[in-house]
């Protein structure tokens, strides 16, 4: 957890370059998508791209995979209103326990994100202003069923989140 804690290398905070990285992961390409809505007008970039996907907590649902190294499980962060939750599913044998505490990572890094890279760096107006957290979307174990093998999570991670939008 080294690179999760903040410390500062020039004039760049670790949260960040983290997020900085994420940017570039998840909205440095082009999206193909019908969705007029979610479509970047004009010249393409990550920093649109994030502008136009906007803040996580405007969207009913957020969708948050995470591995550790060997295992994946999935997280579904619910903002409806009256619906507010984040459920997680493993196929795995990861304790409760074990799961709040990846719940409070995914949660933090929502919004660090939110913060860090939409508010501070794109200068994005956030119309919600609390931090997401347990208080405000309560953990829910998902009771996802259990993989007979080594090798599926990620599949079911896949089919529980499909399960939970349906």
């Amino acid at each position: 957890k080294q690179w999760y804690q903040r410390r500062v290398r020039g004039n760049m905070t670790m949260d960040h370059q983290l997020m900085e990285n994420f940017a570039r992961m998840t909205f440095g390409e082009v999206r193909f998508t019908r969705i007029p809505e979610f479509r970047v007008p004009g010249h393409f970039s990550k920093e649109e791209n994030a502008r136009v996907a906007g803040d996580p907590l405007d969207h009913d649902m957020v969708v948050l995979f995470g591995n550790d190294s060997n295992h994946w499980y999935a997280i579904v962060l619910d903002n409806r209103i009256g619906q507010k939750k984040a459920i997680y599913y493993d196929s795995g044998s990861y304790s409760a326990r074990l799961m709040r505490e990846r719940c409070n990572f995914h949660l933090d890094f929502v919004n660090k994100y939110r913060t860090v890279y939409l508010r501070d760096t794109l200068n994005v107006a956030l119309r919600q202003h609390q931090d997401v957290s347990s208080i405000t979307h309560p953990y829910i174990d998902g009771e996802s069923a259990r993989q007979k093998n080594g090798f599926d999570c990620g599949v079911f991670a896949l089919a529980n989140v499909e399960g939970y939008i349906r």
